[in-house]
This record gives structure tokens, C-alpha cells and sequence, in this order.
């Protein structure tokens, strides 16, 4: 039996709290390079929530690459953010001492200091789009950087100000001119916060295009022949940067273990993203496999259950 088969079968199995089956809307598989479909929606636009929080990696591993000068300075992994964004607010000066030890790996493995996920929806429905980078970068920073994962949007927004601040270019049109452009991806929305792409949530994208992106991952930055981002950058966006005991629940399928960049690392190679109500970008390198979910379930947690005892 197919691995898609045996998903169908378990998605069957799963049922909420409230007693109705789980709400996945598509799933398709790359299991050793044969590609499975199983779709319960035409492949239009879905949102991605926080699986949106890849492509901005993605776009740093390309600006890596290249060397894009910050400063007069190449990029790097450890390249400090606050003599870029200091003057886009008044910063107070409890939190201009931690963000100045802020680099760009900080900001990728959600360990800027925030103790709680401040940026998603909910929180900010009430504050003007003007106000985000005041909001983001003046709300309490209780760790030191570095310290603990705490998973939060804020860090990728910042990402994304910090990269059309630097190098005069919303990182939206960036991912389409680098990304997007190579892997035939058309069809897509992706609306500012204001003047910034909003990083961490947002994208709305087809099924088949979000496997092009999962595809450029598992092949380790390589898209039908052409290397976009370096093997190196993908292997350590995929490994462990932070390990995360705080955060392992060990009754999930994927529970985490650690923090690569943005990707969450997981059991038995497995590496994966998610986003709100059940989106799913999962990788396994040595089983070459990919699989990708996209969920309209706002009990987020019995979407992963359909992979239980399959992977």
C-alpha cells in the first residue's frame, strides 16, 4: 500500500474533540521521488501560516550565499541587526542592551528573549500596521539572547525589516525574484504589514507549489539541477541550532527536540514546519520524503495524528 493510502486510511481514524472528523483539506508526498495526491479541495490558494516562515530562512540562505553587503560587510550568520534597525523607533533602553547582541541566527531560532508568542493575530488586531516595529521591538525581552527557543512570529517580521532596510528590498519581492521566479511559482498572495512583508505568516499559496518549495528543501537547495541555496546553509537550517527539552511533549507524532533555522527538529530525522490549523511541511533526508499538509482544523494537534504509526 502506497504511504498516501495508508494516510487516507488513518485521516479517517481521526476525530476532534468534538467528535467530527479532522478537517484536512489536500496531501501530497514525494516518497522517493514518486508523487502522491489526495486532495479534498481544488489546488487553489491556501493559507500557510507559519509554514510562510521557511521562505524567509530560504531568502537568508540566498543573501548568505552571495555575500550581500550589510555595512560594507558580507552577511553572515552572526551578523549583528541593531546598527540597521536602531533608528526606526525609539528603542527603550532595557531592550537596546539585548538587541544589540541580536544576530541574524538569533532571529532564525526564535531566541531573542520574548517569553511568550506576542505577534500572532490575536495579539496585534488592535495596534495600527504603523505601530508593529515600536510594538516588536519595545515589548519586554525577558531572556538574553540566545538563551531559550520561544516560539514566536515577532522574530521573522524583524528579519524581514531588517533585510529591506539593508538592502533596499521588501524580502517579498526578494523571494519572488530568487525563489519563486525559478520554481515557476506564479500564483500567490502575500500583503505587507505597512512597508514590510510580514515574514512569519500571511503567504497564501497553491498545493503543488507549496511541494516545489519542500522539494528545493529536501534536495538541499537544489531545484531540478539548478543549486539556488548553498547544501550547507539547508543542512544547518535542518539541524539542530538550540536543543529544546522544554518543549518536547513526547505524545506528539513530530514533538520537538530542538530548533534548526525556523524548522523544528524532531525524532528519526525527521525536521518539519508548521503553521495554525494545520499546515504541514515535513522532511526526512535519509528516506528522502516529504510530505505536506494543508489543514483547515483549528484543533491543530489531531492533524499530525494521521501520520501516527506511518512515519
Amino acid at each position: 500500500m502506497k504511504l498516501i493510502d495508508k494516510i487516507k486510511v488513518n485521516k479517517e481514524k481521526i476525530f476532534t474533540s468534538s467528535g467530527e472528523n479532522v478537517k484536512v483539506d489536500s496531501i501530497m508526498i514525494d516518497d522517493n521521488n514518486d508523487i502522491q495526491s489526495y486532495f479534498y479541495k481544488l489546488d487553489s490558494l491556501h493559507e500557510m501560516r507559519s509554514v510562510s516562515k521557511v521562505l524567509i530562512a530560504l531568502a537568508y540562505g540566498i543573501a548568505i550565499d552571495r555575500k550581500m553587503l550589510v555595512n560594507g560587510k558580507p552577511l553572515t550568520i552572526n551578523t549583528l541587526v541593531y546598527p540597521v534597525i536602531k533608528n526606526l523607533t525609539t528603542i527603550k533602553k532595557e531592550n537596546v542592551d539585548k538587541i544589540k547582541n541580536w544576530k541574524i541566527k538569533t532571529l532564525l531560532t526564535y531566541s531573542s528573549g520574548y517569553d511568550t508568542q506576542m505577534f500572532s493575530e490575536r495579539f496585534i488586531k488592535d495596534i495600527n500596521e504603523k505601530d508593529y516595529v515600536n510594538y516588536v521591538l519595545n515589548y519586554d525581552l525577558i531572556y538574553q539572547p540566545g538563551e531559550k527557543y520561544v516560539y514566536n512570529n515577532a522574530e521573522l517580521f524583524i528579519l524581514s525589516i531588517f533585510f529591506q532596510e539593508a538592502f533596499k528590498i521588501n524580502i517579498k519581492d526578494f523571494i519572488v525574484n530568487e525563489i519563486f521566479n525559478p520554481l515557476g511559482i506564479t500564483k500567490f498572495v502575500w500583503n505587507n504589514y505597512s512597508i514590510y512583508c510580514p515574514g512569519g505568516t500571511g503567504l497564501y499559496l497553491t498545493h503543488a507549489d507549496l511541494l516545489k518549495i519542500g522539494e528545493l528543501i529536501l534536495h538541499k537547495g537544489n531545484y531540478k539541477g539548478r543549486q539556488l541555496i548553498s547544501q550547507k546553509f539547508i543542512e544547518d537550517m535542518c539541524s539542530i541550532q538550540i536543543s529544546t527539552p522544554y518543549a518536547i511533549k513526547k505524545e506528539r507524532v513530530l514533538p520537538k527536540i530542538g530548533v534548526g533555522y525556523v524548522m523544528h527538529i524532531s525524532r528519526d530525522g525527521y525536521v518539519y514546519k508548521d503553521g495554525t490549523n494545520g499546515q504541514y511541511l515535513i522532511i526526512n533526508f535519509s528516506k528522502n520524503l516529504l510530505i505536506t499538509i494543508l489543514s483547515s482544523e483549528k484543533e491543530m494537534s489531531y492533524v499530525s495524528e494521521i501520520l501516527r504509526g506511518i512515519i
